[in-house]
């Protein structure tokens, strides 16, 4: 009796390492920059490996809970918060290998946890690499919006105090909402009281490009996509927060120039972006590459990076030409770019997030939301609402064209399996 006892528990203990390694896996894999989806999905086959049945997963952005019953009957549960994301691609790429590993081979349940410690083990950029790859993809961003050398000087220097401030308040542990207002507040600062400088530059050139790297257009169209793909609730629940957060930047670029009058000089607000498409082809590749870095993108994988970004411009600019729907020509630009990540995903296994972000950065309406904003500012009511409704279908077109790639992608595997079983 005391040996069958013995036996029960040790197949309890190997039930319950496997879900605390699932959810710590979960938790890791969307503090990582993971799609809500995607990590269902590697949860589930996760189980199914180990003969797990009644497999009850319920996954948010900030929360996680998963239970199981094992091939003798018993049944565990197991839940986990998550903390606020950080992208981190190379750490999420080592994750979601290391979830297909543990399902083709069923590792030993007591071995699940020190595999898990070697996963999020990553080699990490320098935090010099990391300040000059964001000084790179700013200003390569402020010449596409029609800057030159004194508004990349300013922007330049208003990167490095964003830079510095995002350090500052990452140790301090304050809500999201506080540490936006309060970086957008002494970023603009800088750049307004750089912009009454000598170097005097086009205000609207440098805050939209500021705008462009803070607002947080990923989780945006993330939240979208989870509300059209079923995953309502969620969706819903980080819309709200995007948007509360979204508000904040607002609120720290409203109160900088409402107190330093960073405005006055904008009596034509409205930039002109440069038209030469080589230019912005060449600027985009740059632009996403240096993303790369920030999003902690492998430096082998840098190339392609910038390869997705630079041909989405490219698909973007042919739209555009002969496209006059902004939701048309954004979704089949979003589309280009998941395809393009799905494949490189398909073929070197990782997950479609390590290509599709850097890719899609050339979409982000950084300006729409800068002029929404100043509209909202000058009581322009004309142009907030035209730019707030651009900045919206932009979005929603981006998430069209990223739901549908998902659409597509499933039932090609699932075409690609029942093939194979008729083999």
């Amino acid at each position: 009796m005391v040996k069958e006892s013995e036996s029960m528990t040790a197949r309890g203990s190997k039930l319950e390492e496997i879900l605390d390694f699932c959810v710590s896996l979960a938790r890791d894999m969307v503090m990582s920059g993971a799609n809500l989806e995607r990590v269902s999905l590697g949860i589930e086959r996760i189980c199914r490996s180990y003969g797990l049945s009644e497999v009850s997963l319920f996954l948010l952005s900030n929360y996680v809970s998963l239970g199981a019953r094992d091939e003798e009957g018993r049944y565990a549960y197991r839940q986990m918060s998550i903390p606020a994301a950080d992208i981190h691609l190379q750490r999420l790429k080592q994750l979601n290998r290391m979830s297909y590993v543990v399902a083709e081979d069923r590792i030993s349940p007591d071995s699940l946890q020190k595999l898990l410690e070697r996963a999020r083990r990553v080699r990490e950029y320098p935090d010099w690499a990391i300040l000059l790859a964001r000084m790179c993809a700013m200003s390569c961003l402020c010449l596409i919006f029609g800057g030159w050398i004194r508004e990349v000087i300013i922007v330049m220097a208003a990167t490095a105090a964003l830079h510095g401030t995002m350090h500052l308040f990452s140790r301090v542990g304050l809500d999201r909402v506080v540490i936006n207002a309060a970086t957008m507040f002494l970023v603009a600062a800088v750049a307004i009281l750089l912009n009454k400088t000598p170097l005097r530059g086009d205000s609207a050139v440098i805050f939209i490009t500021i705008s462009l790297f803070l607002i947080p257009g990923i989780p945006l169209v993330n939240a979208v996509r989870n509300m059209l793909c079923g995953n309502e609730m969620n969706g819903i629940l980080q819309f709200l927060k995007v948007v509360i957060e979204t508000m904040a930047l607002g609120v720290g670029l409203y109160l900088a120039l409402w107190i330093l009058g960073g405005h006055s000089d904008m009596s034509n607000p409205v930039v002109k972006s440069i038209t030469n498409p080589f230019l912005l082809v060449v600027l985009s590749f740059l632009a996403s590459a240096s993303f790369g870095v920030n999003f902690r993108i492998g430096v082998h994988d840098l190339w392609l990076a910038g390869l997705g970004g630079a041909l989405t411009r490219v698909v973007f600019l042919l739209l555009t030409s002969g496209v006059a729907n902004r939701l048309v020509y954004v979704s089949v630009a979003a589309l280009f770019a998941s395809l393009y990540a799905e494949i490189l995903a398909t073929k070197r296994k990782d997950p479609s997030t390590y290509f599709v972000y850097p890719s899609i950065i050339p979409l982000i309406p950084g300006d729409l939301f800068y002029y929404s904003l100043l509209g909202l500012y000058i009581k322009d009511q004309a142009m907030f609402e035209m730019n707030s409704v651009r900045c919206i279908l932009t979005l929603f077109g981006m998430s069209i064209g990223f739901v549908v790639n998902s659409f597509l992608t499933h039932y090609w595997r699932k075409m690609r399996y029942i093939i194979r079983q008729k083999g």
